[in-house]
């Protein structure tokens, strides 16, 4: 009864507040369903990153595209859950030059509004825009596009950086995904003779070698699935704006030198706990292959 009640609370003032403010996004993958909660704390300053990835989902950008990296920490559990960068004709390893291709950046980038400036962390079940290294090494903060994570710890050491903009209310599937086997393309010569792209180094294939796909994404419109995800992520934006400390080590945040976190060193584009955008260190390894990549462009 106390969750209906509550339920209906949500509800109501969901139905009070412009749409775009509770806008919610689900993807369909071929190891699940996963709905997204744009701009959860309704921060005008965050509209323009909702409006990004909603371009996005409403030109079938993300249509056929893979989950390209189940990244791990030290210690083996989850890091990020990475996906918008790629697609391919085909859901079976290895990727040639006819079955791969960059999904299709037909959008302004967005300017970065880091998460530590907001209020807000990347912690778990937070979502930020995955972005390239400047060419000094540091985080180009806005660069960000089609490319995403999920974060799947308290990775609040990129709250320097990278802008949290929407949430999961439900972890099930992005659980799922990053528990599978990873495979490192960068190590298959038909696909690349260059190590360290980590764009494309922890790609999640299920038992039988398949590639992760979104299959669909779409604007959800049922007005009590919008309610009940609004509700979920509650708990989710709460642990955000009360961040952890970071699970890292000392040395591995200096480290990361130049992408926030201070001290100087390996930018965050080229640390092995990085979220890097896979269209920038991806094409830099293919095109020192000689293979080339086809782009999809939605209209």
């Amino acid at each position: 009864m106390i969750y209906r009640i509550g339920l209906l609370v949500v509800l109501i003032v969901s139905l009070a507040v412009p749409a775009e403010a509770q806008r919610v996004v689900r993807f369909e993958t071929t190891e699940g369903n996963f709905d997204m909660v744009l701009n959860p704390t309704n921060n005008s300053v965050l509209d323009d990153y909702a409006q990004n990835l909603l371009n996005y989902v409403e030109n079938n950008a993300y249509l056929g595209s893979w989950i390209n990296r189940a990244a791990k920490n030290s210690d083996g559990s989850a890091f990020v859950l990475q996906m918008g960068g790629f697609f391919s004709h085909t859901r079976r390893p290895s990727p040639t030059v006819n079955s791969v291709g960059i999904v299709n950046q037909s959008f302004a980038d967005v300017p970065g509004h880091p998460a530590q400036g907001l209020g807000l962390s990347n912690t778990v079940g937070t979502v930020s825009l995955a972005l390239p290294s400047n060419s000094d090494g540091s985080t180009n903060q806005d660069a960000g596009s089609t490319s995403f994570f999920v974060n799947a710890a308290d990775n609040s050491f990129l709250d320097p950086n990278f802008t949290v903009f929407a949430a999961v209310p439900d972890m099930t599937t992005i659980n799922k995904i990053n528990a599978l086997q990873t495979l490192d393309r960068t190590q298959d010569p038909v696909f690349s003779a260059q190590a360290g792209g980590l764009g494309l180094s922890e790609v999640p294939v299920d038992a039988d070698g398949n590639q992760v796909f979104i299959k669909r994404a779409f604007v959800v419109t049922d007005t009590l699935t919008i309610a009940q995800d609004i509700a979920g992520v509650q708990s989710v934006i709460g642990q955000s704006s009360t961040p952890a400390s970071s699970p890292l080590s000392a040395s591995d945040l200096a480290a990361l030198g130049a992408s926030g976190a201070g001290g100087s060193g390996s930018s965050l584009g080229l640390s092995s706990n990085s979220v890097p955008e896979p269209t920038t260190i991806g094409l830099t390894i293919l095109g020192a292959c000689g293979l080339g990549f086809t782009s999809r462009r939605r209209r």
